[in-house]
This record gives C-alpha cells, sequence and structure tokens, in this order.
C-alpha cells in the first residue's frame, strides 16, 4: 500500500506547477508557466519514493527462501513438499506477508501439537526451539 504521506508529500511538490501570472518571485524569475530546476528534481525525487514504495509493498523477502526450498523439492519430486520447518522469524515473516496480501490464513496444530501455517501447498510448521531465521529441508508426509 502506498503510505498516505507520500501521497501528500506528492500533492507537495506537483504544487510547484504554477499558472502563468503567478506572483512568486520564483515564478517571475524563472518565467510565467516555468519551474525551476529545484523543483522539478523534487517532483523526480518525490515520484521515486512513491515507486519505491510500491515496489516494497508487493515485495516481501520473507517468502522468498521458502519459495526456493517449494520449487527445489517440486522439480525434484514432482510435487510440492507436505512441510517445512521454520524459525519463529520467518514464521512471523510469513504471516505477515499473508496478511500484508490479504490471504486467507489457515491455520492449525500438527499431531505433536506444533503451530502450522499454510503456504501455497505446504505447511509450515512452527519450530521455536531452533534459531529464528531457520528452513528446514522440505519434507513429506512419513
Amino acid at each position: 500500500m502506498i503510505d498516505r504521506r507520500e501521497v501528500l508529500k506528492l500533492g507537495g511538490l506537483l504544487g510547484g506547477f504554477r499558472a502563468g501570472g503567478a506572483n512568486d518571485a520564483e515564478a517571475v524569475a524563472v518565467g510565467a508557466g516555468e519551474m525551476s530546476d529545484k523543483s522539478a528534481q523534487d517532483i523526480v525525487n518525490g515520484l521515486k519514493a512513491i515507486s519505491a514504495a510500491v515496489y516494497a509493498a508487493q515485495s516481501f523477502d520473507a517468502v522468498i527462501p521458502l519459495r526456493t526450498r517449494q520449487a527445489d523439492h517440486l522439480k525434484a519430486n514432482n510435487k510440492f513438499p507436505d512441510f517445512i520447518d521454520v524459525g519463529v522469524d520467518i514464521w512471523m515473516g510469513v504471516y505477515d506477508w499473508h496478511v500484508r496480501m490479504q490471504q486467507p490464513l489457515v491455520l492449525g496444530r500438527d499431531p505433536g501439537g506444533r503451530y502450522t501455517l499454510l503456504l501455497g501447498f505446504t505447511q509450515l510448521v512452527l519450530r521455536p526451539d531452533v534459531t529464528s531465521g531457520f528452513i528446514s529441508v522440505p519434507y513429506d508426509a512419513r
């Protein structure tokens, strides 16, 4: 999502476009209807900031390593893995990804009582006993 402040900042930057006949000293110095190089650069920087905010909202680094492991397992076994064990940071990142992308959360527990979260066709199993950034080798139901 685009931050409200970014939109408001862009509106202020686009205020640099003035109609001819403005009483501003800057407008008179530059010429009627023209803008200074500084104003133009401010607008360009504002548009780049909004572009970066949109791109950052659509990409989520927590899911990329999991998708890579899923793809590797798919290539080797012709199916997505049933389970991947993950640490707390990975778990929370995937949870946040679901919330940000407005995807349905499918939460549960495995027979051992550990929490599970569905990512595509793979159940992510929360393992609080491992390091927070841990991602196991994908495996199928045994």
